[in-house]
């Protein structure tokens, strides 16, 4: 990703680009549903997308309360870039593993699905805490 021009990604911007595709936006409260985490973490999730360009985030229409976030140009742009990057890897484990290999990675992959999920509640917990940055985190799961 970092070829492509974003060298600055972190784990959880590609999920969360995603969440945020709708037309009208997504809420905060709503990003932080999807990722298991408080509304807090995911405004801080939202507010270091927004530092880097790849959403906006204005008043909601239906809620004083809430902000919209929406993708911009770069974050469509860095989801391109990520579905390139992942169809790339795909076709290399598929050369490299045989059908057989590839259908028992995935099938491994599912099973493990749970773990991620557990992993990234706990990245996102520890990178939307108040305290300074060190790294940018893991980057090795594609979102």
């Amino acid at each position: 990703m970092a070829d492509a021009g974003f060298g600055d990604r972190r784990l959880p911007d590609g999920r969360v680009l995603r969440v945020c595709l709708d037309p009208a936006g997504s809420a905060i409260s709503a990003i932080g549903r999807e990722l298991g985490i408080s509304r807090q973490g995911a405004g801080r999730v939202v507010a270091h997308l927004r530092e880097r360009g790849y959403v906006t985030a204005v008043d909601s229409p239906t809620s004083d309360r809430e902000k919209s976030v929406k993708v911009t140009v770069r974050g469509t742009e860095c989801l391109r870039a990520q579905q390139r990057v992942t169809r790339a890897i795909d076709d290399q484990f598929r050369v490299e593993l045989g059908p057989v290999g590839f259908s028992g990675l995935l099938a491994l992959l599912d099973a493990l699905d749970q773990g991620e999920q557990v992993r990234m509640r706990t990245y996102l917990q520890t990178s939307t805490s108040t305290a300074p940055e060190t790294s940018d985190g893991p980057d090795a799961d594609g979102t």
